[in-house]
């Protein structure tokens, strides 16, 4: 489950080979235990910052496959933080070699936190996982955590494109 990722390597990535690795970033989910009112905002945010993680890895070095490309292949209402391992077949039915996922965790309007894994679908390990504590439930705090991460976690582990 996406809320006990912490910080941590894996002993490397063995999927298709570091400079072909084509990545599949599927949307972050929003998990709410604040107990306030849900907001509209939330979904249309989760889209924002999905994409925004989206263009980071890439400019990163991850081979991030384009939405159009995987479009359709997560089942409406699927939580793939509680899917049990879904996100590799899905990753798999889009030609990935690597899937990266997450949640941002609302505990109240001041507290959240973004997690992030990154595995390889081969294997099914995480290649890496990271979390960035962000304060504020608002558009800024959540595309600052996104670049956080990805520029001091995630950035690390990209393979090299071809």
């Amino acid at each position: 489950m996406i809320a006990g990722l912490v910080l941590g390597l894996a002993p490397g990535f063995t999927g298709a080979g570091a400079a072909s690795a084509r990545t599949l970033v599927l949307d972050l989910e929003l998990e709410d235990s604040s107990g306030e009112p849900q907001s509209a905002e939330h979904a249309e945010r989760l889209k924002r910052v999905s994409a925004e993680l989206r263009r980071a890895l890439d400019a990163k070095g991850y081979d991030v496959i384009d939405d159009a490309t995987t479009a359709g292949l997560v089942p409406p209402g699927t939580q793939i933080r509680t899917c049990n391992g879904c996100e590799t077949d899905i990753a798999r039915a889009a030609g990935a070699d690597l899937v990266v996922f997450g949640a941002v965790r609302k505990i109240s309007s001041l507290i959240l936190w973004i997690a992030v894994a990154v595995e390889d679908v081969g294997t099914g390990r995480a290649v890496t996982t990271a979390r960035g504590d962000i304060r504020g439930d608002n558009a800024a705090a959540w595309s600052r955590g996104v670049a956080w991460l990805v520029e001091h976690r995630l950035a690390e582990h990209a393979p090299a494109k071809r």
